[in-house]
């Protein structure tokens, strides 16, 4: 039991490992083709790497491919979703006040008390990949578990470790649920479009109750037939079109 416990995990490990390189290779490619200032190129490269590892790293090159590009709607795109992968990782605030300043409209900082920063830097030092990985693994190994308790009935090490990696694979899916369900949450937008209004309720037949810029963040408050209920600051809320905006 004990060997093919062993022997499973190598194998797992093995597949995660190469899966792994092959994103770094390519990841170190792109990077390669930044430095040499050629943005455009490295862009398209990154894109090829995917939601892996490196993602919060690859959302924030990214973002400063585009800054270089000077499309600088899609490069606060690109570091507020860095941002929401490592909160607290200081370059990425700062780029994101860099980008802010070729922007009329601004949302003031939310403070973020000191136990908030205590959980978001537990999940920032925990992706959601590591999380998956190890749901891989634990049923893998529950599922071995399982076939050894059945070839051998007697065998405590098998039931002990069917009932080891079933409640192992029960907390860490509780875990992936609540990390899945408030990535899935998508509060926060950017204003893609000129000449986007607010209104007093969700429809061209509400009163307009201001115009906002193009790269302003917004906080999602409702949605209803297209239209979301934004919130800029303790002033500026209102509805506005899905498509004057990108969800982040």
């Amino acid at each position: 039991m004990k060997n093919i416990v062993v022997f499973m995990g190598i194998l797992v490990l093995a597949v995660m490992v190469a899966s792994a390189e092959d994103f770094q290779q390519r990841f170190d490619s792109a990077n390669d083709l930044y430095e040499k200032g050629l943005y455009t190129e490295a862009l398209e490269l990154y894109r090829t790497v995917g939601n892996s590892l490196f993602s919060w790293k690859l959302f924030y090159n990214m973002g400063n491919c585009q800054f270089k590009l000077n499309r600088f709607i899609e490069a606060k795109i690109c570091y507020l979703k860095a941002r929401q992968l490592k909160p607290l990782q200081p370059s990425i605030g700062n780029n994101i006040q860099i980008v802010n300043k070729n922007f009329k409209d601004k949302m003031p900082e939310k403070e973020i008390d000191f136990l908030g920063r205590v959980v978001l830097k537990v999940e920032s030092l925990i992706s959601l990949n590591f999380i998956s990985y190890l749901l891989i693994v634990f049923i893998i190994m529950f599922n071995f578990s399982l076939f050894i308790l059945v070839r051998r009935k007697r065998s405590k090490w098998a039931l002990y470790g069917l009932f080891f990696f079933l409640l192992l694979f029960i907390f860490t899916s509780m875990i992936h649920i609540y990390r899945v369900q408030k990535r899935n949450s998508q509060n926060t937008a950017v204003i893609i479009r000129d000449d986007t209004q607010l209104r007093s309720g969700p429809g061209q037949d509400n009163t307009v109750l201001f115009k906002v810029n193009p790269g302003l963040e917004v906080r999602i408050i409702d949605r209803s037939n297209g239209w979301l209920q934004v919130s800029a600051s303790s002033d500026i809320a209102g509805w506005i079109k899905e498509d004057r905006l990108t969800v982040i």
